[in-house]
């Protein structure tokens, strides 16, 4: 039997063309993007964990020069990342098993990528990306609040993706036991297929 993982990349190198007709310009998302850049200074290392298409990555190397490095386990999302942006290195990589230098990066990108992880796998990644940021650095971090982890079908996908929902106090809580003050807290409403609101939460913060 496939797990959830291979289950939700097989859903993403299917459909990662809707997907990136989707969210490459969602003004919601993008806007706050674009709020985060302001707190990057051109020369900024970045790594973006769970990339996608590369849509979060466009979007700030369009407002600042950055070293942008991006893995994601969809080798379509990282093609296609490749092609959007030229000038950033993407790779295919595991979160749960990525490795990189300890506080080497400027700032750290999780957009909606915790969302297919268990709750201790998302606290493990967490983890090793708090100690890949240098002290100072930043962090972006976007997520789901609410309702029982499973698969579903989505605007972009038929094809079942595991999802899980967090609550906004128990990450800052974990964020803060790993050594990040919290900057900037978001929520807004996420309109689903069948008309029903999910609450997404954009959380940026400082180690």
């Amino acid at each position: 039997m496939q797990d959830k993982t291979e289950l939700t990349i097989h859903a993403y190198n299917e459909n990662f063309s809707n997907f990136n007709s989707k969210f490459m310009n969602y003004g919601p998302y993008s806007k706050q993007v674009a709020e985060f850049a302001n707190y990057l200074d051109d020369g900024f290392k970045i790594l973006d964990i769970g990339c996608g298409p590369g849509n979060v990555a466009k979007q700030l190397c369009s407002l600042k020069q950055l070293n942008y490095t991006g893995i994601d386990l969809s080798f379509n999302m990282v093609d296609v990342a490749k092609r959007n942006v030229p000038s950033g290195v993407f790779t295919v990589q595991d979160s749960r098993t990525a490795h990189f230098p300890t506080e080497y990066f400027n700032a750290i990108i999780l957009s909606f990528s915790i969302v297919h992880l268990e709750d201790e796998e998302a606290k493990v990644v967490l983890k090793n990306a708090i100690r890949w940021l240098q002290n100072g650095g930043y962090i972006y971090l976007s997520f789901m609040e609410g309702k029982k982890a499973g698969f579903e079908t989505t605007s972009f996908s038929l094809q079942p993706i595991y999802f899980n929902y967090f609550y906004e106090d128990e990450i800052k809580k974990i964020l803060k036991e790993f050594g990040i003050d919290c900057l900037r807290s978001v929520r807004q409403d996420y309109l689903e297929p069948d008309g029903s609101n999910t609450t997404d939460i954009f959380l940026f913060g400082r180690k």
